[in-house]
């Protein structure tokens, strides 16, 4: 019943469901607990946060989990790096190269990213690619 303090964070069941709480005292057979949304409530049984290095660590916040680049921040990217004129094969086979973007097993990427910096020069007023002189080509806009 000892394992936890005041001030800690744990895992409370609650019929089916597992909340994130934080303990706000230690009684004799159960914790007073407050939820994210600020109910409290006491709880019998709790566990430890599964990402927590130990019982009382309440200093360091937890990571955010990475994001994933788009197709289209990775095209950005990747025409900034090269600064030369690319079509969207050439983007693609370079952000793959670069790990700047995993493929998602769609089957016409190059049509999705196509697709995408059309859409991006319709609607942004300054969008990042533009199209080359060359046919089928783009730039970089910061160029």
């Amino acid at each position: 019943m000892n394992e936890f303090k005041a001030g800690d964070r744990a895992v409370a069941k609650v019929g089916r469901n597992e909340i994130n709480v934080g303990i706000l005292a230690v009684e004799e057979k159960s914790y007073l607990v407050r939820n994210t949304a600020g109910k409290e409530f006491h709880a019998v049984r709790l566990t430890a946060l599964p990402d927590a290095k130990g019982v009382g660590n309440t200093d360091t916040p937890a990571a955010e989990p990475e994001k994933k680049r788009s197709l289209l921040e990775a095209a950005v990217e990747v025409l900034r790096i090269a600064k030369q004129p690319m079509n969207t094969r050439e983007i693609i086979e370079w952000a793959i190269e670069l790990k700047l973007w995993q493929p998602t097993g769609a089957k016409t990427p190059e049509q999705t990213l196509y697709g995408a910096i059309v859409r991006e020069n319709k609607t942004k007023e300054h969008p990042r690619i533009v199209k080359s002189d060359i046919k089928g080509k783009f730039l970089y806009a910061g160029l």
